[in-house]
């Protein structure tokens, strides 16, 4: 079975060589060839091939199938082959002790029948092995015959989204934006309200006063009376108050 299934894939395989070098070839080609003609042997070439490809996937189930059943059996013999080791070496140690003797006919033929049965399984092993790389072999030549594709289509040239932060961008904290923020927000704040003003400015040295001083607290001089712009902006004689 698994013969069968490698000549097949082997076949394949030669087929995908024979077009992937026609293909390179023609690409040497191509400054002196007419780009019609160029493009038409191209595309005949590269459909042989991807169906050559697709053919090769198809046996690639099977081959994969086959190499487990191998596997499987392998592992069955070297347990079988390590107990008929065991056995021999029991029977020649005891036949050591005189258990046996050498002489005894049914002793003789249990032990050569036990080495029979040990080196028979011996060549089992080694055909099993070998016809399992062989194929794990072949597997790789599938992988690579797959990958490689057809010559001149870039499978891989599908353009990349990056979705990774740029380097650049500086990752702030919320807590740290909102301190940032809230400090600009207070230093415009405290900048418009300790701005100079004229509003208690001293008329004879200058000295800016807190608005409740009548007198310069400097220099002592009597300051504007701010309780006459009140009386001016609030008429309290107007007003009926009620005592």
């Amino acid at each position: 079975m698994a013969e069968v299934l490698e000549k097949k894939i082997l076949d394949l395989l030669d087929r995908r060589e024979e077009y992937v070098g026609r293909l390179n070839n023609l690409e040497t080609m191509k400054p002196d060839t007419n780009t019609r003609v160029y493009e038409k042997i191209r595309q005949d070439y590269s459909t042989k091939l991807q169906k050559v490809l697709e053919k090769i996937n198809e046996q690639r189930g099977s081959l994969e199938k086959k190499a487990k059943e191998l596997t499987s059996q392998i592992s069955q013999q070297e347990k079988t082959f390590t107990e008929q080791s065991d056995q021999v070496d029991e029977l020649q140690i005891r036949a050591k002790l005189g258990e046996f003797n050498n002489d005894n006919d049914d002793f003789k033929n249990e032990l050569h029948q036990s080495e029979s049965d040990r080196d028979q399984t011996s060549m089992s092993l080694d055909k099993l092995r070998k016809e399992l790389s062989d194929l794990n072999g072949v597997l790789s030549d599938v992988d690579h015959a797959t990958s490689a594709g057809v010559p001149g289509v870039d499978v891989s040239s599908k353009p990349r989204t990056d979705t990774s932060v740029s380097d650049d961008v500086i990752d702030i904290e919320d807590d740290e934006l909102i301190e940032e923020v809230a400090s600009d927000d207070l230093d415009v704040d405290i900048d418009d309200i300790s701005g100079d003003s004229d509003e208690n400015k001293c008329p004879s040295c200058g000295h800016v006063n807190p608005p409740h001083l009548v007198v310069c607290e400097e220099c002592n001089a009597e300051l504007e009376d701010l309780g006459q712009d009140l009386d001016d902006e609030f008429d309290f004689d107007d007003m009926d108050v009620d005592i």
